[in-house]
């Protein structure tokens, strides 16, 4: 089977050939991402994707470089590794001297260990305090085989462009991006600007623009991409803090505020007042009710009855926290007010009451939110670390009727729907280069549309086993992942160039086999594997097999892959994030037969100028129906350019 698999066809050989002579000599990826990561780390980004990202390719922006002098506690503890303990002793040690000039001074802190120091030099960076920074990005891709398909469609050549630009001087920061998707004609067609001050007059910070709110557990508000159900078992509802304020840096058309919010601190106390007022693309009916919100932020020609910002969302709130390094707890009230009412479940006009609790004590951790808005949602956990074991038991009941824009604290479903569950997650680390993990979710998934109520659940086991060879050779290293998971449903969505999205839906159970092994030959140079196996209870099977080389240093980084796949349909398909130009996370869908190949490059010069260059090209076994809007074409295979500028002035 993994013979017939592996080889798709002499003809197909033919085209593949020089790419794989090249191959042969180019390894690497982007110095922030693979080379800078452990195996862990990946498989974390690309669970987070499948989880609830899978629309959205800015995933990158939680895992980039963090400045150490602005990064709130929620910053920090996305850095993979570290604890709430040693986050919040950053904060307030950043409060007492204002400024931090050298990551040695985190050494002196509570909570500080050689680990905890090693995961943040490789995340934070430190500006000197008088420095002005300014960094810019633009960025440009298209598939020359899709420029006719797009130009009748919509009058564009299907060219996907953004444009990212920050600045920072002292307490002052400003970001603003633009995006345009395929097929959309206006460069300008999303954009985003954020200014935020910190530490002026009685505010502790002010922001305008655009901006992003975490409350608790997520029920309410939470930005997207904290939650994770499958990338570790216990750290995704654990490793975040309660509450965080910070201006909008991503180019996601969804998921934040626009307006204005501000903070007052008055001692372990502070009080945050905010107000925003947006729009939505939605299909409304005749009788003036929504029925669906467009997410995607695609504004096409043809997408009849989506285009158009018809939804105005007003939001408008306060909140007053109480926080110290042992506990975290909060009340707040929110009152939200939308132009049009909802054909079902959804209310147009509501007060939501809100209080979270966040605490720790020894070995003991526990985290929960309460939220009513007619009806009441709550999320709690209950987490035991004994240093080599840990265990979390969850339960949850979420059926805000408010629309669910920012929330879905554990559901893989996007939109999200009304959900009840249950879950348990262990971790061991039997032996030093051993860690086990294990996780159990039982759910019932609600409908809002009279359909029948869907039960699941999911197993999901894994481990990792590193084995370092330090003395033989400074910075080599073996890792070798195993993954077993099971899931009784199943639900996909993906954007598309029609509104709103693509949904794949499982109603079956799947399982799913992943062998990863990676060797670091030395810091620069380092290659990855991959053997994937599914099997769906209809019978239907899939497999994947991936190679992934690459190569650094201080100037230049070289990737290459190359990925074979063969699945029966949609169902089997599988997923990950693929190394791409910085800024941007390329998560992929590989459904069908073929293979799939890229080679990108990234230079540094001097002047803190880099460029990249990417090139991918999907081939397939039997010609692929490529569609854009109403045209389609059958392809043997399309290939992507991609292209990114980026300067940096400190």
């Amino acid at each position: 089977m993994l013979t017939t698999f592996l080889l798709p066809g002499t003809a197909k050989l033919r085209r593949l050939k020089h790419f794989v002579a090249v191959l042969a000599l180019l390894f690497s990826l982007d110095p922030e991402l693979m080379l800078a990561q452990s195996l862990e780390d990946e498989v974390r980004e690309e669970n987070i994707l499948e989880s609830v990202l899978s629309y959205s390719d800015d995933v990158p922006e939680m895992f980039s470089r963090i400045d150490l002098n602005s990064a709130s506690t929620e910053d920090l503890l996305s850095i993979p590794g570290m604890v709430p303990q040693f986050a919040h002793s950053i904060v307030e040690y950043r409060r007492k001297v204002k400024f931090i000039h050298s990551l040695d001074e985190l050494s002196r802190l509570d909570g500080a260990t050689p680990n905890l120091l090693s995961a943040a030099r490789n995340r934070v960076q430190i500006f000197e305090e008088n420095y002005a920074r300014i960094n810019t990005a633009s960025y440009m891709s298209l598939s020359p085989q899709k420029v006719s398909l797009y130009y009748d469609a919509y009058g564009d050549g299907g060219i996907r462009n953004f444009q990212k630009l920050s600045a920072a001087y002292r307490n002052v920061e400003f970001y603003a991006v633009t995006d345009k998707d395929a097929g959309e004609r206006n460069y300008l067609d999303f954009y985003s600007v954020a200014a935020s001050i910190k530490n002026i007059s009685v505010f502790s910070v002010v922001n305008v623009g655009d901006y992003g709110l975490s409350l608790g557990n997520g029920i309410l508000f939470s930005r997207a991409g904290v939650v994770s159900k499958a990338a570790d078992p216990i750290s995704p509802l654990f490793d975040r803090d309660a509450y965080s304020l910070s201006p909008y840096r991503s180019r996601t058309e969804n998921g934040y505020l626009r307006g204005v919010a501000l903070a007052v601190p008055l001692g372990n106390f502070e009080f945050t007042g905010f107000a925003s007022s947006k729009n939505f693309s939605a299909r409304i009916d005749s009788s003036g009710s929504v029925t669906s919100i467009d997410y995607t932020g695609l504004n096409l020609p043809t997408s009849s009855g989506a285009g158009g910002d018809k939804l105005n969302e007003k939001i408008a709130g306060g909140i007053i926290r109480y926080d110290s390094p042992w506990a975290a707890c909060g009340l707040s009230a929110v009152y939200f007010s939308y132009n049009h009412r909802f054909a079902n479940y959804y209310l147009d006009k509501r007060l939501a009451l809100d209080m979270f609790l966040r605490s720790q004590f020894d070995n003991v951790a526990f985290s929960g939110e309460m939220m009513a808005d007619r009806v009441v949602s709550f999320s709690s956990n209950i987490k035991f670390d004994y240093d080599d074991a840990q265990f979390a038991l969850g339960i949850r009941n979420l059926r805000s009727r408010i629309v669910p824009n920012y929330s879905g604290v554990l559901s893989e479903s996007f939109p999200t729907s009304p959900e009840q569950g249950i879950y348990f997650g262990a971790a061991f680390h039997p032996v030093e280069i051993v860690k086990l993990g294990f996780y159990y979710d039982r759910f019932r998934i609600m409908s809002i549309s009279g359909k029948p109520d869907r039960n699941g659940e999911e197993i999901f086991a894994d481990s990792y086993i590193t084995l370092s060879r330090q003395k033989i050779f400074e910075g080599t290293s073996t890792v070798i992942y195993l993954r077993y998971k099971y899931k009784t449903k199943e639900d996909f969505y993906v954007p598309t160039a029609d509104f709103p999205v693509a949904q794949s839906t499982l109603a079956g159970s799947k399982q799913n086999f992943r062998i990863d092994f990676r060797h670091r030959f030395s810091p620069a140079f380092s290659v990855k594997l991959r053997l994937e196996k599914n099997f769906l209870s209809s019978g239907e099977t899939g497999e994947m097999f991936l190679f992934d080389s690459g190569w650094r240093n201080e100037r230049l980084s070289l990737n290459s892959s190359i990925c074979f796949y063969n699945t029966h349909s949609f169902n089997s398909a599988f997923y990950g994030v693929e190394n791409d130009l910085p800024g941007v996370a390329q998560f992929l869908l590989f459904y069908g037969d073929g293979a799939r190949v890229s080679i990108l490059a990234n230079l540094k010069t001097n002047y803190s100028f880099s460029i990249g260059l990417k090139i991918s090209r999907d081939i397939y076994n039997r010609d692929r129906e490529v569609t854009a809007g109403s045209n389609s074409r059958f392809l043997p295979g399309v290939t992507n350019l991609s292209l990114e500028l980026s300067y940096g002035l400190n």
